[in-house]
């Protein structure tokens, strides 16, 4: 126990460092920090924020309730230890079972009365970064109180929950509490799988009131099937996955052949992983087969799929969706599916590099280099270079002289 002791005051430690840190932050950069928009950085600070600043308030507010609790039931608080991100309560006095119940009950009552009181306090606020604070404090206090404490006790460690579900020496109250607690949880979980918690960010004005527009469009006509996919679409952009998510849901109950619908679901299933899932290469497989209008959307279709049969190290398949992709025009170098091209090229040489075929390789990074070029984009540039340098190297010569 010692040992353990010593290492939560160790992780103390970096969380103060880290919460002045922060704070510091914050305070430098206040006045951006509440202007409009709630940018991607400007949501990350805020997430820390309601992490590193206020879960200590919830921590020593979680104590202070159990204070109070034992002070009302004629007791006295001997030691009262607070570490930033945990502490204890020592009380003194005689209290029957369900005081003992109580008073260990006291410290999650404090911390989700914390949450509640924060979310409230600021979910009407018109700075949308002090929305989001209010929000996710409160999501950190409702995960910590009903969740993580639990498991805290549950795998061993002293702490309220084994006092609260002693069903020895408090049967009637442990059990009672049973059903609220589960419910608790279970409305948490779904909360955050349908992104309640969740809320969009936007790099400018203009994208936020473009993002409003389409949200109120999609709300008044719910049978404009190209609405409803746009919003769902900017929501995912918008970094709200999990509300994306429960929108396409609704989306593909109500239109289960929309093969756009199923392109979307890939999309969404693939969002912040290295490589396409498995499900992901179903759903596009079906959104094909159902058929994508949009020749934006088919490029996008056959150029993850590529990407997926690339990352199983199947570059003939790989290479036919690419070749696929690459087949559509568009009309004219500035529209929307010659933006892949570069992307498509890439992975293309890759397939052919898989399979040895290193001029094809070299030909095809070559031209997304130019493309590269065309929009001035260094850092791709840069990379796709390094990527010619790769392919000479496999080949063991130099590649792209002309014959004699």
């Amino acid at each position: 126990m010692p040992a353990i002791l010593g290492l939560f005051n160790l992780f103390s430690l970096f969380y103060i460092f880290r919460s002045l840190q922060l704070s510091a932050t914050i305070w430098r950069e206040w006045s951006s920090v509440v202007q409009e928009p709630l940018t991607r950085r400007k949501k990350s600070l805020v997430e820390q924020a309601s992490f590193f600043i206020a879960v200590p308030i919830g921590v020593l507010l979680h104590e202070l309730g159990h204070a109070l609790a034992v002070w009302a039931f004629g007791g006295q608080v001997v030691e009262f230890g607070y570490r930033v991100f945990w502490g204890y309560v020592v009380p003194q006095g005689t209290f029957s079972q369900a005081q003992n119940w109580l008073i260990g009950l006291a410290g999650t009552l404090g911390s989700l009365v914390f949450g509640v009181a924060i979310w409230l306090l600021l979910k009407r606020n018109k700075r949308s970064a002090l929305r989001f604070f209010g929000l996710r404090a409160f999501r950190f206090q409702v995960y910590f109180s009903t969740i993580y404490y639990p498991l805290f006790t549950l795998f061993g460690f002293d702490g309220d929950w084994k006092t609260i579900y002693d069903f020895r020496a408090t049967p009637l109250l442990s059990g009672l509490l049973v059903p609220l607690h589960l419910g608790l949880v279970l409305l948490f979980y779904w909360g955050d799988r349908t992104g309640w918690f969740e809320r969009p960010s936007h790099e400018t004005i203009a994208e936020r009131d473009q993002f409003t527009a389409v949200q109120e469009a999609a709300s008044r006509d719910l049978h404009d099937t190209a609405v409803q996919l746009k919003y769902i679409d900017m929501l995912r952009q918008a970094g709200v996955v999990n509300r994306a998510k429960t929108a396409l849901k609704t989306f593909l109950n109500q239109n289960p052949n929309a093969g756009p619908g199923y392109l979307e679901l890939a999309i969404l299933e693939s969002a912040g992983k290295s490589q396409i899932p498995r499900r992901a290469s179903e759903h596009l497989q079906k959104a094909l087969s159902l058929g994508v209008p949009n020749p934006v959307g088919q490029v996008y279709a056959h150029q993850l799929l590529g990407k997926y049969h690339l990352d199983r190290n199947e570059p003939e398949t790989a290479i036919n969706h690419l070749d696929e992709a690459l087949a559509q025009k568009g009309e004219g170098e500035e529209t929307a599916v010659s933006h892949h091209k570069a992307v498509l090229y890439h992975l293309r040489s890759q397939a052919h590099r898989r399979q040895r075929q290193y001029e094809l390789a070299y030909q095809d990074i070559r031209q997304a280099v130019a493309i590269a070029q065309k929009n001035g984009d260094e850092n791709r540039i840069n990379y796709y270079r390094e990527e010619q340098a790769i392919i000479e190297n496999h080949a063991g010569r130099t590649l792209g002289l002309p014959n004699g």
